[in-house]
């Protein structure tokens, strides 16, 4: 498991703050609500011990989750390394969302909710553009 600095996450003890460098708040505020000029809500590092293991990740819906030690701090499916872009990849090749569910293990509502972060996601890129023009 990467460090945090390794992961680009610096830590400010005294404050005990989390500040993540710009490319990974870049990913963070994509799913998070934020529009990537500064004004941004960084979520809390969540810690859970996970088959003996620690494992760190952002919260990001109840199955999706970005841990910056795992795909770069892509948003992936919590526990796994399975990066949520090869699931909306295959549902946009025609993939049903029960299938693809069943090809990487995770449940259904896991995809759902994938599909449901990445609209979002959109309508937040669509508005930050509007606003700019």
């Amino acid at each position: 498991m990467r460090s945090f600095w390794e992961a680009g996450i610096k830590m400010n003890k005294r404050k005990a703050m989390i500040k993540a460098s710009p490319p990974v708040l870049k990913r963070l505020n994509a799913f998070n609500g934020g529009n990537g000029n500064g004004s941004r809500r960084v979520k809390k590092l969540m810690r859970e011990i996970y088959g003996g293991e620690p494992y760190e990740f952002y919260r990001l819906g109840r199955y999706i989750v970005s841990a910056p030690g795992v795909c770069s701090g892509r948003p992936t499916f919590k526990y796994t390394r399975i990066d949520v872009r090869h699931a909306l990849g295959l549902l946009s090749a025609g993939r049903s969302i029960e299938t693809v569910a069943n090809d990487f293990g995770v449940p259904i509502p896991a995809v759902r909710e994938a599909v449901k972060l990445a609209s979002k996601a959109l309508d937040r890129q669509e508005t930050h553009y509007a606003k700019a023009a």
